[in-house]
Parts: structure tokens; C-alpha cells; sequence
């Protein structure tokens, strides 16, 4: 179908779909350096295994697909008293 059959309303539509899953193709691609680069941009003081999670955690709120508009990004839980 040549490019002059397209309505340019209905090209509007395709190209933020078509745009959404290349960039979460890209994102789970990478998804290992995405973890390393958080855990090294997280405080020390965290903790390796609150790093780790914390890590995981915000390359996870990087991808774009299974939350609304509406939904609240996930909190991390507090880190326990040590005593």
C-alpha cells in the first residue's frame, strides 16, 4: 500500500504504537546495563542488596507497557530500623 493511501489521521495513530514498541524493544534489550548503571547511581549508604532492588526498580518503571495514566509509580519500601 504506497504511503498516499494513508490518511494522515490514521498515520498519527500507528506511529506512537509504532514508537512505543521500539522503545521497549530497545529498553529489554538493554536491560542488564540499564540495572548496573542504577545500582551505581544509588547511594552506598543503601546497602548492596537495597541497591540491587532499588536498581531493578527503576530500570522496571523505565519500561512503557502494563501501567495506566492513572496508576501511581511504585514506592520503594523503607529501609529497617537496624536494632
Amino acid at each position: 500500500m504506497p504511503s498516499s493511501d494513508i490518511s494522515p489521521s490514521d498515520a498519527r495513530r500507528a506511529a506512537p504504537a509504532l514508537a512505543i514498541d521500539q522503545a521497549e524493544a530497545v529498553l529489554v534489550e538493554h536491560y542488564p546495563r540499564l540495572v548496573r548503571l542504577g545500582y551505581l547511581i544509588l547511594p552506598p549508604s543503601l546497602g548492596r542488596h537495597r541497591r540491587v532492588l532499588g536498581a531493578h526498580a527503576v530500570a522496571q518503571r523505565a519500561l512503557p507497557r502494563g501501567r495506566s495514566a492513572e496508576e501511581a509509580p511504585p514506592v520503594l519500601p523503607a529501609q529497617r530500623g537496624g536494632g
